[in-house]
């Protein structure tokens, strides 16, 4: 064979070897995007403009999807938008009234799955209030006209007024990615909930309204009650999906301690009587709380941080309703002398064997129930142990490179120990310093770099580098971080930690496990991811 015969077969070949390759590629781009999931999981992709999606941002990451200038509970930006006169209207002349906006365009094919459900979610509302239904039209005057916009709505035979966005100045002013986007926005002007893909069942569309209208941590509330409460006010830590309650798993003191708290946060007192009286009926051992009970058995150890949350709801608990201070003492005696050692707060007392842990777990360090404990005793030992242990703190930074703090601290050897970072007790520690005003830029820098990343994972090593088997994201670690956001007034921090802690909550009446945070079938729900984001609504909710 002659050598320019080789050389054109090579070229021919190298010439079919591209074509399958930009075949394949192409073949692997379709199945992403066929197989890419939108909130509420059983939602497919919605009608989208090609030029403002950017796919690899997109799939990799379902938060994408909704609305950029404007975030849950923070006051909506003022948009504007025409009547059929073409007379201009800003949202904020609705101002004193529920309002549910739907965006929306007569070609979108998600929108054709919403829009004639729209009826029978406004007789729905009339169950919660008055709510005004207010439906505004992506009108871009080539794709859609107010013409033939109008035609379409008019055939409907809703009760809701309609609106042009002629100008997209309301869609870019709120930086909508899709159509159609609902927003539920509430008497004060703030979005309370939203949802960027179609809503085709009642009962996600009554959800979103009952998170509106009541709050975001009530449905959370209402599922742990009925679902991961036992009768003796015990919240279990592990949800089985069909079961009323499992009460094979543990009660742990920290999800009693944490129910305490959402309980003073809400004024419900039969809801922390309840709580408090499965506290003292099985978990109290001389004032403090066993960490867990197990198969009928209490732990013979506490955990600081659980009895100081316990503590600090029980004096909020006496400042609310009064009835409390004889806890409110047993406590705060129990605390001093079983949980100070050598003047330092230790992590536990072993009330078995009679001693005192040798170590302090940092993101035990609740230093508000500390400075509590110091002022409502008037203990110098107290008041000392209070200020070892923000130096403690303090001092805990690991380096410049990855500025988060260390686990825990050996009193024995007088050093941090280098053990791996469970993400969540590192964000409780950061939760502290916010709270105290130590949070260091350096910190708060990386925890924003790694948000506009692939966000937080559950595990570091002390180098910084995410621990194999789990690299997942964690609604707690979000949920801390949203009151972490809010404690420093981060707006920006706190809705992208807010988007993120919602990609798993679970949104539809039609499920007995209706506000809970976990899988789309159920399983995966634990108290600590449920109680975390409890509170972090309710930071939200008294702003």
């Amino acid at each position: 064979m002659k050598k320019y015969s080789i050389v054109k077969i090579e070229r021919i070949l190298r010439i079919i070897f591209l074509v399958l390759a930009v075949v394949t590629a192409a073949g692997v781009l379709m199945l992403i995007k066929v197989q890419s999931t939108r909130p509420y999981m059983t939602e497919s992709v919605g009608q989208q403009d090609v030029e403002e999606y950017d796919w690899e941002k997109g799939l990799s990451d379902s938060t994408y999807w909704l609305p950029e200038n404007c975030s849950l509970y923070e006051a909506v930006p003022d948009f504007s938008f025409v009547d059929d006169r073409e007379q201009s209207h800003l949202i904020s002349e609705w101002k004193g009234k529920n309002l549910v906006v739907v965006f929306w365009a007569s070609w979108c094919e998600d929108c054709s799955r919403q829009m004639p459900l729209m009826s029978q979610y406004e007789k729905l509302a009339k169950e919660y209030g008055e709510i005004t239904f207010l439906y505004i039209n992506k009108t871009d005057g080539s794709r859609e006209t107010m013409e033939r916009a109008k035609e379409y709505f008019d055939d409907l035979s809703l009760e809701g007024e309609l609106y042009y966005d002629t100008s997209l100045q309301a869609y870019d002013m709120l930086g909508l990615h899709n159509i159609p986007t609902t927003l539920f926005i509430n008497k004060e002007g703030k979005i309370t909930a939203w949802s960027s893909s179609q809503i085709e069942k009642t009962g996600i569309f009554e959800a979103l309204l009952k998170n509106a209208t009541e709050g975001g941590a009530k449905a959370t509330a209402e599922f742990i009650v009925k679902y991961m409460m036992d009768g003796d006010g015990g919240i279990h830590s592990a949800y089985e999906p069909g079961s009323q309650v499992n009460i094979n798993s543990e009660v742990l003191s920290e999800s009693q301690g944490l129910g305490l708290l959402y309980a003073v946060s809400v004024q419900d007192k039969d809801l922390f009587d309840n709580i408090l009286g499965y506290i003292k009926a099985f978990l109290w051992k001389e004032g403090l709380a066993a960490w867990r009970m197990e198969d009928g058995k209490a732990g013979s150890v506490n955990a600081l941080i659980d009895d100081l949350r316990i503590y600090r709801a029980l004096v909020e608990a006496e400042k609310l309703w009064g009835g409390y201070a004889s806890e409110v003492r047993l406590c705060e005696e129990a605390l001093l002398e079983r949980a100070v050692s050598d003047g330092k707060f230790v992590d536990f007392y072993d009330f078995q064997n009679r001693v005192y842990a040798s170590r302090f777990t940092l993101c035990y360090g609740d230093m508000q129930a500390m400075q509590l404990l110091a002022e409502g005793t008037g203990d110098l030992g107290a008041a000392r142990a209070y200020e070892k242990t923000l130096e403690l703190l303090e001092r805990g930074q690991i380096s410049n490179e990855f500025p988060l703090y260390y686990s825990w601290y050996n009193y024995d050897k007088e050093q941090y120990e280098k053990d791996d970072l469970n993400t969540a007790e590192a964000m409780m520690t950061l939760l502290h310093l916010a709270r105290q005003g130590k949070l260091k830029n350096n910190t708060l820098e990386w925890i924003r770099t790694q948000m506009a990343g692939e966000g937080l994972k559950m595990r570091y090593s002390v180098k910084g580098e995410v621990v194999s088997g789990y690299n997942q994201e964690s609604t707690a670690v979000y949920a801390i971080l949203v009151m972490i956001a809010d404690e420093i007034g981060d707006d920006a921090l706190r809705a992208q930690a807010l988007n993120k802690m919602e990609k798993m909550h679970i949104i539809n009446t039609e499920f007995p496990y209706n506000g809970a945070y976990g899988m789309a079938d159920g399983s995966g729900i634990t108290s600590f991811d449920q109680l975390m984001p409890m509170l972090a609504y309710r930071a939200l909710e008294l702003q």
